[in-house]
């Protein structure tokens, strides 16, 4: 049991099954198993408001009927430590720890015991021991944090902070412990550390209010500039700001230790691990079946209508979201008031299991006769807001400020037009980090899509949903059916339809070639059913039921398993339908409610999932009096591990059915948190994200469509593996979840360019990325101007890049170069050249590496400096000195940059420099090194939606002669990507004899090194170009990628520390085929290295001349490329298949009129011996 948390019925139900079940298998019970439920459901309900007297008599009665069950001891002994009677307390929760050694809550307890009798190292010893048996354990990791707290001494500092990031390993969006830790971090000094706590801080959701964002930015202020002490100030005032809101609460119940005595009232949880034996006890316990009794009046809810509902046209309404952050949800139930005579809306926190009406505190502003509502994040600041249909047939968008109270903003959305919808649903049907509303009803479909600023563009025409037959919808789902990566529709009505998502924001019509036949339903509901990791549809209507089971390649066929199953649903009208786990079995079973078509019928359904071989009618489940409803919605209220069900019928009756014994099997409990800032690149609950659960045999995959995603674990005590495929395709794994498990986005690329290895003489290191001035069939976004549909030019990147002498040494007589694919894209390379550079060592050579757009032949221009000049002085916008970090290339980088919403946008910043006398002198330049942090494919759509955040580019500027800054250069471009040098021509650039220049943008560009030289053009040189001697294509693997010179540098790569499986969706298509390519890569003729993720292409060239330098003469080299990279995001043109090929005449990509591949006998052989390795879809 843990002190400390929300109050919850878990503590009645959970417990008590547990103590039924244990004493039942150790020694017969001398009461019944009622009176024992009754008199531990009442001992906790006394410890929870604090009466310990009353309590302690209970349990000391439980300890004598159950002497042999730890957790009746568990419950005496924190009654007597929130008592003060230590003494007394050390011997119940030591017999509790010899009867259950693993248990974690009576552990914790006593561990807590020892520290307060002055034993630490005791309870230290005890804590490791729990540790050791579950390592991720966010509480015992915390109270091992606690131990340490207030060391005074450097090792216990060290500890307690090293304890504190243990807990982040395991509950990674963690507020509490995050600010904890930057406080203690600034205590010590450490300011860059307590900097990447903050930073972190600000990127978890959800949005803080507006004084702890002030005193965060305090902080960060502060600690960059050094000033310590100051700080802390600020930390402190951080600190209170958040510690009242709801959502920190919640991460502290997440992992806060047992509290100590005399701390008023107490609230209890219990660990699921403490659980699992007894579980499996009873898991084949016959007596025990699962069951829902009717919870209505012990919930609190006022009883149903008595009178009937006399319009007849508002039916009833039922919706879950954690309005308030706490981490349980409120609950909208819009339903026939008979005291109103009118369809009235309420919104209900539902805390401990009980309902109570929170409407006016939440402002809640809902029309009558609601017909639909929804909670959806549509703002992306981790609050839910909540859209409805009302019975006026307006749409009302009211959103979350962030204290528990909503605004209607309806207006400035501009979603009031609903056009007689009946449904409304949100998904992220372009793929670009927002939620977009569709909605469906009577003839219309209709799309509004999100711009992220506030504010919706009615979009129906441009998704593709305005043709064909709309007959009366009735019901919308979504789910990837095809297995290409994008949410597709399932619109359920007279005529149902299917529309496929072929990218670029276009839905189109699949019905026909789908397979799936119109059966004129009424409602729908997607999961995998079988387990096959494919989803199927269910659709019920007035000619029963049909379960379309998925080929895997969204192609489907009635699932004749599952025809005789589902028989009970012709006896319903099937006003809802959806798939839920009731007995936490692991297979989805199926609840259908609506009107009994028969006097004596049944209009609710429950049909339990036979391990994907059909259904069975489990209505003896159900209580007998609920026969008709008009939603249903499957929930959690008791948060005891299993769910329950929330049912509302026209006539305005609510009825809570708990679940009982559901929660024999385990159950983890899937929470996805998207990146606030410095992404942009996912909603913010991952609302159409894909889930791969494996537990043992157990293979489970869901889409996720609510704020938490239900698994039930089976026979299993735990998951082994969560896979997280994000609504932007990319992968995220987790080994050994955790019960509930929060899954915070990791920060990573996905598509880049190619990476090139050499050998040094000991290893191949990354040295360089290559053809990155190729972003084939990317969408420019509003670097377009504006126009979100126009994408890169489709040339070639054609580059060379600098690899210094010492990185690339002879092996054999020959030069070894590794170009390798490892992100989700696709590389054509068509040719590899290296150069050899050779020059007296009194110099240095460049090579201009800025971002140029595809264009005419590349030609070389080769920069030789003697001496280096650096800035006289270099600061910021802000005016902070960074001149230390720009006078030598140290991975030590400008990077005090402010993220937006945005990977690759920040807020405007400068770098002004002052280049000194020797500048703008004919044949001097500004050496500038650093890299780029891009956005991608669907960033881009997303910033043409709207123009809050824009990309600018870099310029320059330098001052008048009246001392104002005027642009010298408007489009300086940027660094190719990792660790390249720009070089910037300054001869007659500068109009006066001062020479500062300012660089603004707000691109995410982090410098490392800023030089002035005078180009040596009369230095001699010799340079020779190498073909290659061999070519191998093979498949390689993926490198370990990490970030060289901290946070702020870029990502590098591990050559030695590859894994071989890939961690990417499969790009379909033919690539090119294992084995000599020589031939593919000598020229740029079309005919290229078509390579896929995980492929490698050894190329070998002659060393011999380098026997030849002269003395005092040295070798340095240039890669040249020339051929494209396209990456795989979603709104890439073409990004997950290998085709349509690129050719260097081509006018645009995707193709444009007379756009086409080369089909002369060259090219054609080229495809039909070459590009024959084919991917197709997982």
């Amino acid at each position: 049991m843990r002190i400390g948390s929300r109050p919850r019925l878990v503590v009645v139900l959970l417990s008590l099954v547990a103590l039924v079940v244990a004493s039942a298998c150790r020694e017969k019970p001398k009461r019944s198993v009622a009176e024992l439920m009754v008199i531990r459901g009442e001992g906790l309900a006394r410890l929870s408001r604090g009466e310990l007297p009353e309590a302690e008599a209970q349990f000391k009665q439980l300890t004598e009927l159950a002497p042999d069950d730890p957790l009746g001891y568990t419950d005496l002994g924190l009654t007597y430590l929130q008592e003060g009677r230590l003494a007394e307390a050390e011997a119940p929760l030591r017999r509790a720890r010899k009867l259950d050694p693993a248990s974690i809550d009576a552990g914790l307890a006593l561990a807590k015991l020892l520290a307060l009798t002055k034993r630490t190292d005791d309870a230290r010893e005890l804590l490791e021991s729990l540790r050791k048996g579950a390592p991720r354990d966010a509480h015992v990791l915390y109270a091992l944090a606690q131990l340490d707290a207030k060391a005074t001494d450097a090792a216990g500092a060290a500890r307690y902070e090293q304890r504190l990031r243990d807990v982040l390993g395991a509950v990674p969006a963690n507020l509490a412990v995050k600010v904890e830790l930057a406080a203690a971090l600034a205590r010590r000094g450490a300011a860059d550390a307590a900097v990447q706590q903050l930073e972190e801080l600000r990127r978890t959701p959800p949005e803080a209010p507006e004084p702890a964002r002030m005193a965060l930015d305090s902080a960060l202020l502060r600690l960059r500039a050094g000033q310590v002490a100051e700080a802390r100030t600020s930390i402190d005032r951080l600190a209170r700001a958040l510690e009242l809101t709801a959502p920190y609460q919640a991460s502290l119940d997440a992992v806060r230790w047992v509290e100590g005595p005399l701390v008023g009232r107490q609230s209890l949880t219990f660990s699921p691990k403490d659980f699992i034996t007894l579980r499996t006890l009873a898991r084949n316990d016959s007596a025990a079946p699962v069951r829902f009794v009717d919870a209505t009046s012990d919930a609190g809810i006022a009883p149903g209508a008595q009178a009937p509902n006399a319009s007849g046209s508002a039916p009833a309404v039922l919706a879950a979201g954690d309005v308030d952050g706490d981490g349980t949800d409120e609950y909208l139930v819009a339903a026939w008031s008979a005291a109103q005579r009118k369809s009235v809306a309420r919104l209900y926190n539902a805390r401990g299991g009980l309902f109570a009406d929170v409407s006016t505190r939440s402002a809640l502003a809902l029309p009558d006769g609601v017909v639909d509502a929804t909670f959806a994040d549509v703002d992306n600041d981790g609050w839910l807001d909540l859209f409805a249909i009302g019975g006026d047939g307006r749409g009302r968008l009211l959103r979350n400020r962030g204290d528990g109270r909503f605004e209607d903003v309806t207006a400035k959305a501009g979603v009031g037009d609903v056009r007689g919808a009946r449904r409304a649903l949100f998904v992220d049907l372009d793929h670009d980090g927002d939620l977009d509303l569709v909605l469906v009803g009577g003839a219309q479909r209709t799309v509004y899509r999100n711009n992220l600023d506030g504010t919706f563009t009615e979009a129906t025409a441009a998704f593709g949903l305005t043709g064909g037959e709309a007959r009366e919808a009735r019901d919308v789902a979504f789910g990837d059916f095809d297995g290409d990566g994008r949410v597709d529709l399932f619109v359920a009505g007279v005529t149902d339809m299917l529309f496929r998502n072929d990218g670029a924001s276009r839905l189109r019509d699949a019905t026909a070639e789908s397979g799936v036949a119109s059966t004129g339903s009424t409602a729908v509901a997607v999961g995998d059913y079988d387990n096959d990791g494919a989803l199927d549809v269910l659709v019920a209507g007035a000619n029963g039921a049909v379960l379309w089971h998925n080929h895997g390649d969204g192609t489907f066929a009635r699932d004749a398993r599952a025809e005789a199953g589902l028989a009970p649903l012709r006896g319903t009208s099937a006003a809802a339908l959806r798939f839920l786990d009731y007995d936490n079995d692991g297979w989805l079973d199926v609840v259908a409610v609506g009107a009994a078509r028969e006097p004596d019928g049944r209009g609710v359904v429950l049909l339990h999932n036979e391990r994907g071989a059909g259904f069975v009618d489990r209505a003896s489940a159900l209580p007998d009096a609920v026969r008709a409803a008009t939603a249903v919605l499957p929930t959690d209220v008791d948060d005891d591990g299993d769910l329950d069900l929330l049912l509302a019928d026209a006539s305005g009756d609510v009825r809570l059915l708990r679940n009982v014994n559901g929660n024999h099997n385990l159950a983890l409990n899937v929470q996805l948190k998207a990146l606030r800032t410095g992404s942009g690149k996912n909603n913010d609950f991952g609302i159409g994200a894909r889930l791969e659960l494996r537990a043992g045999e157990l293979q489970q995959t869901r889409v996720v469509t609510d704020r938490v995603t239900h698994f039930g674990l089976g026979p299993h005590l735990k998951a082994d593996v969560l896979r997280t495929e994000w609504p932007n395709g990319m992968p995220q794994t987790i080994y050994f979840p955790g019960t509930d498990q929060d899954v915070l986005e990791m920060e990573a690329l996905k598509g880049s360019c190619a990476f090139a290895y050499t050998w040094d003489g000991t290893r191949f290191r990354f040295v360089t990325d290559a053809m990155w001035r190729s972003a084939l069939g990317m969408p420019l976004g509003l670097m377009a101007g504006g126009r979100g549909s126009a994408f890169a030019p489709a040339g070639a990147s054609q580059e060379y890049v600098r690899i210094p002498g010492d990185a690339l040494r002879p092996k054999d007589g020959r030069y070894l170069l590794q170009l390798t694919e490892e992100l989700w894209e696709t590389a054509y390379a068509d040719e590899v050249k290296l150069l050899t550079v050779d020059h007296p060592d009194s110099v240095d050579v460049f090579v201009d590496e800025r971002f140029v757009p595809p264009g005419p032949p590349l030609k070389l221009r080769l920069y030789q400096v003697a001496r280096r000049q650096a800035p006289r002085s270099a600061v910021d916008e802000r005016g902070t000195d960074v001149l230390p970090a720009l006078l030598k290339s140290d991975d030590v980088y400008v990077s005090d940059l402010t993220p937006t919403r945005y990977q690759g946008v920040v807020e405007p910043h400068d770098l002004v420099l002052d280049l000194g006398d020797e500048a703008g002198k004919a044949g001097t330049a500004l050496f500038l090194r650093g890299w780029i942090y891009p956005t991608d494919a669907s960033i881009n759509v997303a910033l043409s939606q709207q123009s809050a955040v824009q990309a600018v580019p870099p310029s320059l500027e330098v001052r008048d002669a009246r001392g104002r800054w005027v642009t010298a250069i408007a489009s300086l471009g940027f660094p190719s990507g990792k660790d390249k040098t720009m070089v910037i021509e300054l001869g007659g650039l500068f109009p006066t004899s001062d020479h500062h220049v300012r660089l603004r943008t707000t691109m995410q560009i982090y410098w490392d090194q800023a030089f002035v030289a005078a180009d040596v053009a009369s230095s001699p040189t010799t340079i020779a170009t190498l073909a290659p001697t061999s070519a191998d294509l093979h498949y390689r693997g993926f490198s370990r990628t990490y970030r060289k010179g901290g946070r702020y540098g870029p990502y590098w790569f591990a050559y030695d520390d590859v894994t071989k499986a890939s961690p990417w969706r499969a790009i379909t298509g033919a690539f090119t085929r294992f084995g000599d390519v020589r031939s593919l890569v000598g020229t740029a003729d079309d005919m290229y290295v078509v390579m896929a993720p995980g492929d490698e292409t050894t190329l070998a060239f002659d060393a011999s001349s380098e026997r030849a330098l002269p003395k005092g003469w040295k070798r340095d080299f240039l890669l040249y490329t020339d051929g494209w990279i396209k990456d795989s995001d979603l709104n890439t043109a073409h990004g997950t298949t290998v085709g349509p090929l690129p050719f260097h005449a081509v006018k645009s990509y995707p193709y444009g009129p007379g756009d086409a591949y080369p089909t002369d006998p060259m090219h054609a052989r080229f495809l039909r011996e070459y590009q024959t390795r084919v991917v197709g879809r997982r």
